[in-house]
């Protein structure tokens, strides 16, 4: 893990996005599996911007592997609409963390697509065997430990 820069006081951000043809089923709305693929995009991010990037993650071995997936869908989105999709640090314990994610308009923040919370664990390939979260986040975010 990187942590040559500080950490933002919020681990926490939002990730732009659009519905593509392949995010579709063939009446135009987006497909269960879309919706987990920008939730991906998005804890991908949010782990680059707080210090852990999949560059990191190829070099160390060290990376968060998902546990469990609960995620709601409360709205289909359609072909060409421009989503927004938030990521944030909600959760660490000794070897798991939980993001929370929501999917929402770009347009209209209030319409709320999906809202997933996924249970990481941190391991080091090529083993596998779990890793303590990153001490970085643990010193950065105290208030997220229990």
């Amino acid at each position: 893990m990187n942590s040559a820069s500080p950490l933002p006081s919020q681990p926490r951000l939002t990730v732009p996005l659009e519905v593509y043809y392949f995010d579709t089923d063939a009446g135009g709305v987006v497909h269960n599996i879309a919706y987990l693929r920008m939730v991906e995009i998005a804890r991908s991010q949010l782990a680059a911007a707080l210090g852990w990037s999949l560059e990191d993650m190829g070099r160390t071995g060290l990376v968060p592997v998902v546990a469990r997936t609960e995620i709601d869908y409360l709205k289909p989105a359609r072909l060409g609409d421009r989503l927004t999709a938030s990521a944030e640090l909600i959760r660490m314990e000794k070897v798991r963390f939980l993001i929370r994610f929501e999917i929402a308009s770009a347009t209209q923040p209030d319409l709320i697509f999906v809202r997933c919370i996924q249970t990481m664990v941190t391991v080091q390939l090529p083993g596998g065997r779990p890793q303590r979260v990153p001490t970085a986040w643990r010193d950065a975010y105290p208030h997220l430990i229990s």
